[in-house]
C-alpha cells in the first residue's frame, strides 16, 4: 500500500473531523497532546490465537462542549495489531494508521478528573505479515486496506498527565472476503499522554 497515499487520506479525515467539532465552540479552547502505550491485541471471532504485545503512539485534540462533561476526542495513531499462534512458533503482525474520534465524559472532582469515553475508528492497513524467527512473509494482498471498529475505554487527567485503559473491537474481517475468516481485531490498551 502506498504510505504517501494513506498518510495523505488519514490527515484529511482528522482535519476534517476537527474543523467539524471546532464549531460553535470557539470560546473553549481545544486541548492538544501527544500519547502512546502497550497494546495486547489477538484475533476475534477465530481459534487458536492468542496475545502478543505491540504499541501504539500518536497524537489527539480534545474539544470540550460548552456548559457540559463532554467533549469530542479525534486522534491519529499508528497502532500495533495481531496476535500470536497458539502453540507454534509464529505470529501475525498487522499495522494500521488508526483514527478515532471519542466521546468523552471526564467527571470533575479535586485534583484528579476521571472520565470514560467511546466512539468509532477507522484504520489504514499499513503492513501484514506472517513472522517467527526466521523471518517473515508479507501478506498485504490478502489483508484489507481498511477496518472499522470502536473504542470503549476509561481514564484519569491529572494535571497535564493523561492516563487510560481502553479496549479496541474490529467490526469487519482482517482478511480479504476471499478468504473464509471471520478473524477480528481486539486489543486491551494501556495509554499514556501528555497535553500541551
Amino acid at each position: 500500500m502506498n504510505m504517501i497515499k494513506t498518510i495523505t487520506k488519514a490527515l484529511s479525515i482528522i482535519l476534517l473531523t476537527i474543523g467539524l467539532s471546532s464549531q460553535g465552540k470557539a470560546q473553549s479552547m481545544p486541548e492538544f497532546g501527544v500519547k502512546g502505550g502497550l497494546n495486547y491485541s489477538t484475533f476475534n471471532d477465530t481459534e487458536d490465537v492468542e496475545y502478543k504485545t505491540g504499541f501504539l503512539v500518536g497524537a489527539y485534540a480534545n474539544f470540550k462542549i460548552p456548559l457540559s462533561p463532554v467533549s469530542v476526542q479525534p486522534e491519529i495513531l499508528f497502532a500495533q495489531y495481531g496476535a500470536k499462534a497458539e502453540n507454534a512458533d509464529f505470529q501475525f503482525n498487522v499495522n494500521y494508521v488508526q483514527i478515532p474520534v471519542l466521546l468523552k465524559f471526564g467527571f470533575e472532582t479535586p485534583g484528579a478528573q476521571p472520565n470514560v469515553y467511546f466512539g468509532p475508528y477507522m484504520s489504514f492497513n499499513t503492513k501484514a505479515e506472517v513472522a517467527n524467527n526466521d523471518g517473515s512473509f508479507n501478506l498485504e494482498d490478502d489483508a484489507k486496506d481498511n477496518e472499522f471498529g470502536v473504542i470503549v475505554g476509561a481514564g484519569i487527567d491529572v494535571s497535564k498527565l493523561r492516563l487510560g485503559l481502553r479496549y479496541t473491537a474490529g467490526l469487519t474481517n482482517v482478511a480479504e472476503d476471499n478468504f473464509n475468516d471471520s478473524a477480528k481485531n481486539g486489543a486491551i490498551a494501556l495509554t499514556v499522554g501528555i497535553a500541551f
